[in-house]
């Protein structure tokens, strides 16, 4: 476990603990994990996800366990608005804004277009904006 060379990373609860090698990290996982049962809490595991970070798109497989679970291991992740992948491009995480902000502009097209919205009101809405 502790030859794993790449960055690990893990998220809970929209929190990231990274670890220099898997070992180190499943530590950091235990220790939160005992301390989260010590306040009569759970880590809800099915929620968690990890990922490995590396120069490739090429996935190294690594064992994290919470709850006596194994961590779901992932090649990408949301975090704060921003697409992670395991071969740190940013390309996924573009894409997906871009299409998100083409599915809002659509839905406001089609709003500025309705027949029972009156051309003042979407005016008026636009330009406060």
């Amino acid at each position: 476990m502790d030859k794993l060379s790449d960055k690990c990373l893990l998220c809970v609860n929209d929190q990231v603990i990274i670890g220099p090698s898997a070992c180190e990290l499943q530590k950091v996982v235990t220790k939160m994990n005992d301390s989260v049962k010590k306040r009569g809490m759970k880590v809800n595991v099915s929620k968690t996800k990890m990922t490995v970070f590396g120069k490739s798109e090429s996935t190294t497989e690594c064992d994290i366990h919470a709850e006596d679970e194994k961590v779901e291991q992932v090649k990408d992740f949301v975090y704060l608005g921003s697409t992670f992948t395991n071969d740190g491009k940013h390309g996924r995480d573009i894409e997906r804004r871009v299409d998100t902000k083409n599915k809002v502009n659509g839905a406001l097209f089609t709003i500025m277009n309705s027949k029972s919205i009156s051309r003042q009101a979407c005016f008026a809405a636009h330009n406060e904006v």
